[in-house]
């Protein structure tokens, strides 16, 4: 599957998410009409540009007859497998089994029975947990987290299916953001925050995070899609790691914003002290990919786009789409 060919029928789990509508429009502008599978049907989850461009079905994935059915129907050559939960705590644990394990799953059990050509599935940096350094695709895995444990579970089993057959490849997003990012996420918080004028409360910020804009994730599916290579593990960052309180800084000068920024006024969690930076290397090697949105440029971006002042498709991405799908 040469790169900027089609991709035949496009199937994405996870369709009405953040990072499924950057996909989806990515995919339009190649000439690709994508079904988007999420929990609900209902349009509004789905950005207003992209309401009328694609099909949009409700399927619960962790239902075996459900998954069956769609691809018995729909018999898709390329599956983008987005769908996922968050959650860091006892009460979000079953949920993120079922989303993150079995679903994953079903999805790959079933694109390897009708014959997919090519699953891309979105991993977590989350997987690797606290380790010191560049993180590089060989290092083990060692999740802290409810969330990093059901991810790195659910790369398993992709690895080990690809083993039998299934033409899978899992790539690794570090901190993805960018307009229409969900509002629970630090960075999207210190945004609004900042747009609309309200104080905005953080630890001392001094862990560092990967930052990657949600266009250039997009970009490193489509690559991945096309790539000639599967069972896979692809870190995708920019491989520099940046203080948050650094970056909320920069937010609230690319801002102009006067609202009280108070750095250090709650004590960190457990699970927020780390710092990641991905080792990129194989992403450019294997997919030829590389980010091109620097972090001052992304931020300007999705500030432009809160304050109304984005291009259309970004200002209609709204927030309906902001959830995992």
């Amino acid at each position: 599957m040469p790169d900027g060919s089609p991709l035949g029928t496009v199937l994405i789990t996870g369709g009405g998410g953040f990072l499924g509508g950057h996909l989806t429009r990515a995919l339009l502008g190649r000439g690709d009409r994508p079904l988007l599978v999420s929990r609900s049907a209902d349009p509004a989850r789905l950005p207003l540009d992209l309401r009328d461009e694609v099909r949009l079905e409700a399927v619960d994935l962790c239902d075996a007859a459900q998954v069956e059915r769609l691809f018995t129907r729909e018999r898709p050559t390329t599956v983008f497998h987005l769908a996922g939960a968050r959650g860091r705590d006892a009460a979000a644990a079953i949920r993120c089994a079922e989303v993150n394990v079995t679903a994953t799953l079903r999805v790959l059990e079933a694109a390897m029975r009708h014959g997919a050509a090519r699953v891309v599935m979105t991993g977590s940096a989350e997987e690797y947990g606290a380790q010191a350094g560049m993180l590089a695709e060989s290092l083990p895995t060692r999740p802290a987290s409810v969330y990093g444990i059901t991810k790195a579970a659910g790369t398993a089993l992709a690895l080990a299916l690809a083993e039998q057959g299934c033409p899978v490849t899992v790539l690794r997003p570090f901190t993805v953001y960018g307009p229409g990012q969900p509002s629970e996420m630090f960075l999207a918080a210190a945004l609004k925050a900042a747009v609309s004028g309200r104080a905005f409360q953080m630890t001392e910020g001094r862990q560092r995070r990967d930052l990657v804009y949600v266009t250039d994730v997009a970009e490193a599916l489509l690559a991945a899609a096309a790539a000639p290579v599967t069972g896979r593990v692809i870190n995708i960052g920019t491989g520099q790691g940046h203080p948050l309180c650094d970056v909320a800084r920069l937010v609230w000068r690319l801002a102009e914003s006067a609202a009280p920024l108070q750095i250090g006024a709650r004590p960190a969690a457990a699970h927020e002290l780390f710092d990641t930076c991905a080792d990129i290397t194989l992403a450019r090697e294997l997919l030829g990919w590389t980010p091109r949105v620097e972090l001052e440029s992304g931020l300007r971006r999705t500030v432009e786009f809160l304050q109304g002042r984005g291009t259309a498709a970004q200002r209609d991405s709204g927030t309906a789409g902001a959830g995992t799908g």
